[in-house]
């Protein structure tokens, strides 16, 4: 079977990237897809916190989509999942946002609701021309108040208009709000130019990096356990619910029809 999720280390150990893998289902977080997103984290937060020299990391994707998202299918399948997959993806946000060293994200196509959660957890967004930020969760009765210390971390009162956006923004108007920090317009280029803004951060002095990157978040509250779970419960509170679960399955149906 062909890995979800790629995890090479290049520059000598100094950089990690990590690369969704899933194209032909637009690399939406399965179980199977949180599995290897887990163990990749768990292997760089290792890697970093062992090494006294400087480290990045480098988030991708490949294919269509950055990320669609969570699989719907399996929470239609079994109710139980909505609540399992939240869990899992406040856990992957907080690992990125915690690793003590620069996290460079390259987004080259749609990153939706779980999938712009995970770009919000990264320090530096550099986007594509077809790269779309949104949440459409609302669609399905659920909450994606999750995603929101990351996300103020970057847009402050910005976030109200991406979280509740009727349609989703593209890279310029993304930028706008402070959550790009860089547009390549070369879709070929992308790839190049986020391990060449990775390997810039990599030649700053790392303690320096930690502390910064420890003080921000300190400041922004983007790594503060109570919001964090006061945000997750808020989340799975409406992913429970008799509303979601009946919006979900009336989504989902519509979405098998032959278009």
């Amino acid at each position: 079977m062909d890995r979800l999720i790629s995890h090479d280390v290049v520059d000598d150990g100094a950089l990690h990237r990590i690369t969704l893998r899933d194209d032909a289902r637009r690399n939406a977080l399965s179980r199977a897809m949180f599995d290897e997103l887990d163990a990749a984290l768990g292997a760089v937060t290792a890697a970093v916190l062992a090494r006294p020299a400087a480290s990045c990391v480098l988030v991708a994707a490949t294919g269509r989509a950055f990320c669609s998202g969570f699989d719907l299918g399996a929470c239609v399948t079994d109710a139980s999942m909505m609540g399992t997959f939240l869990q899992r993806l406040s856990a992957a946000v907080r690992s990125l946002r915690s690793l003590p060293c620069p996290v460079v994200v390259a987004v080259q196509g749609p990153a939706l609701a779980g999938g712009c959660a995970l770009v919000t957890a990264c320090d530096v967004v550099i986007a594509g021309p077809g790269a779309r930020f949104a949440y459409p969760v609302h669609r399905i009765g659920l909450s994606p108040a999750i995603t929101l210390p990351t996300l103020r971390s970057h847009t402050g009162g910005g976030a109200r208009t991406v979280a509740l956006a009727p349609e989703p923004l593209d890279a310029a108007a993304a930028r706008a709000l402070g959550l790009v920090h860089e547009i390549v317009d070369d879709p070929t280029a992308l790839d190049d130019r986020a391990l060449a803004v990775s390997r810039q951060l990599l030649a700053k002095g790392p303690q320096a990096m930690a502390s910064i990157k420890r003080w921000m978040n300190a400041h922004d509250g983007s790594c503060d356990v109570a919001a964090l779970d006061a945000t997750l419960a808020a989340s799975m509170a409406t992913g429970s619910s008799d509303e979601s679960r009946a919006m979900l399955a009336e989504t989902w149906a519509a979405m098998q029809k032959p278009r």
